[in-house]
């Protein structure tokens, strides 16, 4: 009787039945609108009750722990753990229906322990790297959480014998199983090992180190007899240091070229020799975790011998070595520096010689270097790549000016000249700075003395922008003896050379000045009272 559709009815046949009275039947079309209308609210009325019910129903079901299989147990139960703690659980009749539970499944299991629902497997967790396998399927793994290693078990599925050491592998939550192995990452700002072959012509100037560099590098490799028969012992390590900008690096990559090209037209054999230039940045080994700076030395020499095993030449060039292996007094970390000066000597201890890998430092202040590092048997070669001279200047215009640049003149020496008339002059224009020497003279610095490769190649760039800004505007496009010119002035007033008084010394051993020598530093327009006031230091 309560069945809105046959109220409904009711409705509609006394509609019928009163066909003759107009009055009493918009009394019950009334009636029936208010009806629908409470039927319609009721609806709602339920759904709500019907949702509250079921968010009342969740809130009193306990919550389910996630625990993670480690295998067969006893019987038919399963060894779980569950918050670090193992447990031999059973399971529901129901998840066993797919197939029996895997090594590294997840369950979630109620307060008696029983497992009662399958999870899908997590894709995230602790990061652990692999150390060593154990005869009994075990592996051991380190770096993760914990501080110490610990043993797991890999996924049932997991290919274990693509394992290598020093893969990075993800954890289960209670870091008992391995879930999964991380694909391998790469860090391009801490070491770059393509090998880009490099001709002496792009290095521009410095013949003496080139001839230098060539004798102590070349001659053990190319000149192997003659050097066994003089008992002669090889070098293993060489020290570049010297102005920042003038080429250390670029002699590095160019002297390897010319031994894999010597080699190869000396052998046969040697046609398909490859060069490796591994190229490490200082300051991108230093780590804050205990031990991470010491495992990236290691890598870069395992990838050096790696790379030697296949019969390429390797050259680990570490660039601004004087931030990972400095004194004590130069370096503030020394709990990094206690530990990473040491692991580099061990590694270069296990170098016999040039022909095994070839292990370069760069560097401006060799003096902040550790002597561990750079006592013979290590280091056994210390080479300055100094500022270039007026003739190293125009070898190195010449490689950033080529032939087919469209240039004002039929000779490319007509721009070149005047521009290092310009540069070498000592003139007041061209002062820079005026030192000051504890014996009372002055010293004055010019232009010449603050150039540097690095430098050449922004003040040819910038001639370069005013041909380019002047063609825009409809000219003819070419570079002018004056954009030169300007180009130069535009350099030295824009970049300020004068250093800040924190790195005075830092900066007066780059000049080849010892700090002890010098009183005060000025430029040539103040005066003394305003150089003692702000621009001046005293070295004591």
């Amino acid at each position: 009787m309560g069945d809105p559709t046959h109220i409904i009815e009711l409705i509609d046949q006394m509609l019928e039945e009163t066909a003759d009275r107009p009055d009493l039947q918009e009394k019950i079309f009334d009636l029936r609108d208010a009806l629908l209308q409470a039927q319609q609210s009721a609806q709602q009325y339920n759904l709500k009750i019907k949702t509250l019910e079921e968010t009342i129903r969740q809130l009193k079901l306990p919550a389910h722990r996630i625990g993670t299989i480690l295998g067969k147990g006893q019987d038919d139960l399963y060894r779980l753990n569950v918050g670090g703690t193992d447990y031999q659980a059973a399971v529901s009749p129901e998840i066993l229906e797919n197939g029996e539970l895997q090594i590294g499944d997840q369950v979630a299991v109620n307060e008696g322990f029983v497992a009662i629902a399958k999870l899908p497997r997590p894709e995230r967790g602790p990061i652990s790297r692999i150390v060593s396998r154990l005869d009994d399927g075990h592996w051991l793994v380190g770096g993760g959480t914990n501080t110490s290693d610990s043993m797991v078990i890999p996924c049932t599925e997991l290919e274990q014998e693509t394992f290598k050491e020093g893969d990075e592998v993800i954890l289960d939550p209670t870091q008992k199983v391995i879930m999964k192995r991380l694909p391998k990452r790469r860090s391009k700002s801490l070491v770059e090992d393509d090998y880009v072959p490099v001709t002496w012509k792009q290095v521009g100037g410095q013949e003496k180190v080139i001839e230098e560099v060539r004798k102590v590098i070349e001659y053990p490799i190319l000149h192997e007899e003659i050097l066994n028969k003089m008992e002669y012992r090889m070098p293993k390590g060489f020290l570049f240091y010297g102005p920042p900008g003038c080429g250390k690096t670029l002699i590095g990559k160019a002297i390897l070229s010319d031994v894999v090209a010597q080699l190869q037209s000396k052998d046969e054999g040697s046609k398909d020799l490859e060069g490796r230039f591994i190229h490490v940045k200082g300051p991108e080994i230093l780590n804050m975790w205990l031990g991470e700076s010491e495992r990236k030395v290691r890598e870069i020499f395992k990838r050096a011998r790696q790379y030697k095993e296949k019969g390429k030449l390797p050259f680990i060039f570490i660039d601004e070595a004087e931030s990972v292996l400095g004194t004590r007094q130069a370096l503030r970390v020394n709990n990094i520096s206690n530990t990473l000066v040491p692991m580099f000597c061990a590694e270069m201890d296990g170098i016999q010689s040039v022909r095994e890998m070839v292990v370069i430092l760069a560097t401006n202040r060799p003096d902040l270097i550790d002597p561990a590092i750079l006592r013979p048997g290590r280091i056994d070669r210390k080479i300055k790549v100094g500022r270039p001279s007026r003739e190293d200047c125009v070898s190195i215009l010449k490689v950033y000016l080529k032939p087919e640049l469209p240039i004002e003149g039929d000779r490319l020496n007509d721009l070149i000249h005047p521009f290092l008339d310009h540069l070498f002059k000592k003139s007041p224009e061209q002062e820079a700075l005026v030192l000051t020497l504890r014996s009372g003279e002055f010293k004055k610095l010019y232009w010449k003395d603050f150039v540097s490769g690095a430098i050449l190649e922004g003040i040819v760039l910038r001639a370069k922008e005013r041909a380019i800004e002047r063609a825009i505007t409809g000219e003819e496009l070419q570079i002018k003896s004056d954009d030169m010119t300007q180009a130069l002035k535009k350099e030295f007033t824009e970049n300020s050379i004068l250093p800040t008084d924190s790195n005075m010394e830092d900066w007066l051993q780059l000049l080849d000045f010892d700090p002890k020598n010098v009183v005060r530093v000025r430029r040539p327009n103040d005066s003394d009272q305003a150089a003692s006031d702000t621009l001046s230091r005293s070295i004591i």
